[in-house]
């Protein structure tokens, strides 16, 4: 599940006919899918405060969600910190 988090990470550049911002939200929402409900909450959440920023913001926002999301994945269920 942690490569999920990781695979998530490779693709915040995709391209297409969205906005970055709404592409790296897609990635979260996806790697969201793949990971326990701990380190999808925090996944989510990004996702949804990613969606208007602009590239620099979206990239620092679903930078700092994947390493929080790692965290929580690696931590014992009910020691969310």
């Amino acid at each position: 599940m942690r490569s999920a988090i990781y695979a998530a990470a490779l693709l915040l550049t995709a391209c297409g006919g969205q906005s970055q911002g709404e592409n790296v939200a897609d990635r979260l929402d996806e790697a969201a899918d793949q990971s326990t409900p701990e380190a999808a909450n925090v996944l989510e959440d990004a996702a949804d405060r990613v969606e208007t920023a602009n590239g620099h913001e979206a990239n620092l926002i679903a930078e700092q969600a994947l390493n929080q999301a790692a965290n929580a994945q690696a931590l014992p269920a009910g020691n969310a910190q």
